[in-house]
């Protein structure tokens, strides 16, 4: 713990510094990923409150504060990109929750395949699968390629799609108060444009292409939408939040140049957090009651 905390201290000491001497993000980008992997190094070796064991304790405390009526109906989650990865992780902590689960996803197989998985896992059958083209499938610097709308596709679909799906459940979720929105964006965020013009550039000319840049602004989107909803809905009882879920090893990096170097392969298995752990700071936000009336 007292590791933890001064990594903690390290990355807000760094995120201050940069901000005070105004040396740009770049800076702050490249100081900040050696402490990505360190933070997953040390969740290996930290044996005394792993990972695990504070999965098993979110969703025990949420248990405890929401004693299960079986006369009521479930509370409803939606959860896109639910067949594997940070998605899969949290969707079973919220089924284990008591939540009916929707696994909103693109392939039909693969959404299957994980429903089948996870109603084995947990013994439970209190999900289902709806399926939703958010333009494609949720990616991490892929090559150029458009949504069939004609947008950059990391862009179209990290913020244009679950844009739009958020906006159609506003009704929904205003109704359903308190309801939360949890936008996955990425301390890759430090990576894009600076001006609204260079970012409309990018997306929109594929000259201007740059994988990283371009996931960069997908990030940078999912942040400033999910600040702004959550200022237009403050007295709703819709509470947003947007999150930063660590370096995790999951499928989103499959387009990396990376990922076919076996020594770098060999480095993420060591110091890249799995899923579980990376899901832990969605499925916080999503059952801890300490957010219940924090948003943005």
């Amino acid at each position: 713990m007292m590791l933890e905390k001064f990594c903690n201290w390290v990355v807000s000491t760094q995120i201050k510094t940069v901000e005070k001497l105004h040396l740009g993000r770049s800076i702050l980008a490249l100081n900040a990923i050696p402490m990505e992997f360190f933070y997953g190094f040390y969740s290996k070796l930290n044996i005394i409150n792993p990972p695990c064991s504070r999965y098993k304790r979110y969703i025990a405390e949420y248990i405890k504060n929401n004693p299960v009526d079986q006369q009521s109906e479930k509370p409803i989650a939606i959860v896109t990109g639910a067949n594997s990865g940070i998605g899969y992780s949290t969707s079973k902590a919220l089924m284990l929750a008591g939540f009916h689960v929707i696994f909103a996803c693109r392939s039909k197989d693969l959404a299957v395949n994980a429903v089948t998985k996870i109603k084995e896992e947990t013994n439970l059958e209190n999900c289902e699968f709806m399926q939703l083209d958010l333009s494609s499938f949720e990616i991490m610097m892929c090559p150029y390629m458009k949504t069939k709308d004609g947008i950059e596709m990391q862009f179209g679909t990290n913020h244009v799609g679950h844009f739009i799906l958020t906006n159609n459940l506003l009704d929904v979720l205003k109704r359903s108060a308190p309801a939360r929105v949890i936008n996955v964006a990425s301390l890759g965020h430090l990576f894009s444009d600076t001006t609204m013009d260079e970012i409309k550039e990018r997306v929109m000319d594929p000259s201007k292409y740059d994988k990283l840049k371009a996931y960069g602004n997908s990030k940078i989107a999912n942040i400033m939408f999910s600040t702004i909803l959550a200022k237009n809905l403050s007295d709703t009882g819709v509470v947003v939040h947007s999150l930063h879920p660590g370096a995790v090893n999951t499928e989103l990096q499959r387009y990396a140049t990376f990922d076919k170097n076996f020594i770098m392969n060999l480095l993420k298995k060591l110091t890249l957090l799995n899923p579980t752990a990376g899901s832990l700071t969605s499925v916080k936000l999503a059952l801890s009651p300490e957010f219940e009336n924090v948003s943005g």
